[in-house]
């Protein structure tokens, strides 16, 4: 069946392009994007549609332009308030610097904990809870404030090693290990970018990926930084986004629709609304952050080049991730190529 939401989601990518550029209808955008994107988020769960997910996602679609066109009939109530800087003018990676730091630093102590829990949990769905990181030192490459280096370092790892170029998630993830009573010299943080990371070639046995490099302008250079770091049959986490969801579908277009907001009005918006923690990350990272998704021909075509082979398929496990399943009949047509998560050898 086509995706005939696709030329409805351009009909309002339009519509939101033609209102004024005031806070009052960024938030209005924003309000119609959270209601779409979400709305999808409670169908896909569902392994029992009644309808098609191709004619639910249009129907969302069409719900949001209503919702704009709604907020265009009320726009005598503008107070004229615009935006206090245009996003667009900074290139793609700048933009994701200020971004993620912003998000990463949002979660309390507690939070913190839950998030390492989380994956605890995934690395258990893969059965690389025990023994697989034992005795290993482990690179993570895009750390954020960290919260999978402490699950790293609860499956065996001897040492993890996070980098990351965002000043005040480095500094978070530093403060949350000192809270955390990680003994010395098991957890270390260094700011830098991923494309030049200050360590010796081949000294890491192991390299993490977590959804980080699908927002970089250069992949294909954080990768050959990440095989240059491991040794010879070191082996490599990652995570990349796969094309073809529909989830992405309504993210992509929702990102373009608020490149000229700000990132920090979005977080602010969410908070505003009283919705969780996760939630707001959730959505700040979706209607903000640029993706570039792939399939898993192209993901492993490419890392093959690089020098990585014997490619194991992995998968996130909790009902939000996008796994395909024979317990959904449209999984396909829900998930596209699904989350790429996969483990990868350094072959060569």
């Amino acid at each position: 069946m086509e995706k005939t939401y696709l030329p409805r989601l351009q009909e309002l990518k339009k519509l939101a392009a033609n209102l004024p550029r005031t806070r009052f209808m960024a938030l209005a955008r924003i309000d119609a994007l959270i209601r779409m994107n979400m709305g999808w988020e409670a169908l896909q769960l569902d392994r029992n549609l009644p309808e098609h997910p191709f004619k639910m996602a249009y129907d969302l679609v069409d719900r949001a332009i209503g919702d704009l066109e709604e907020a265009g009939k009320i726009a005598f109530c503008d107070g004229g308030l615009t935006l206090d800087h245009d996003p667009r003018e900074q290139a793609m990676e700048e933009e994701h610097h200020d971004l993620f730091q912003s998000l990463w630093v949002q979660f309390d102590a507690e939070q913190y904990k839950e998030r390492i829990k989380r994956y605890d949990d995934r690395l258990r769905f893969n059965h690389l809870d025990k023994g697989f990181f034992d005795g290993m030192r482990v690179v993570d490459m895009g750390c954020g404030h960290g919260n999978f280096d402490h699950a790293i370092l609860n499956a065996g790892a001897k040492e993890v090693v996070g980098v990351d170029y965002g000043e005040e998630s480095i500094s978070y993830a530093r403060e949350a290990a000192e809270r955390l009573n990680v003994p010395e010299g098991k957890l270390r943080f260094i700011l830098s970018t991923v494309y030049d990371v200050p360590e010796d070639s081949g000294s890491f046995d192991a390299a993490v990926q977590n959804g980080v490099f699908h927002h970089l302008d250069d992949e294909d250079r954080a990768y050959r930084e990440m095989h240059r770091l491991l040794k010879p049959g070191g082996v490599a986490w990652i995570y990349t986004e796969g094309e073809g969801s529909i989830a992405r579908d309504l993210f992509h277009v929702s990102v373009q629709i608020l490149s000229d907001v700000p990132a920090k009005l979005v977080q602010s918006h969410l908070a505003h609304l009283g919705m969780s923690i996760n939630k707001r990350y959730h959505l700040g990272d979706g209607l903000k952050a640029v993706y570039r998704a792939c399939s898993w021909d192209n993901i492993t075509g490419r890392l093959s080049e690089i020098g990585f082979g014997e490619f194991k398929r992995l998968i996130g496990g909790f009902d939000t991730d996008l796994d395909v399943t024979d317990a959904d009949p449209y999984a396909r047509e829900k998930f596209g190529e699904a989350d790429i998560r996969l483990l990868a050898t350094k072959v060569r």
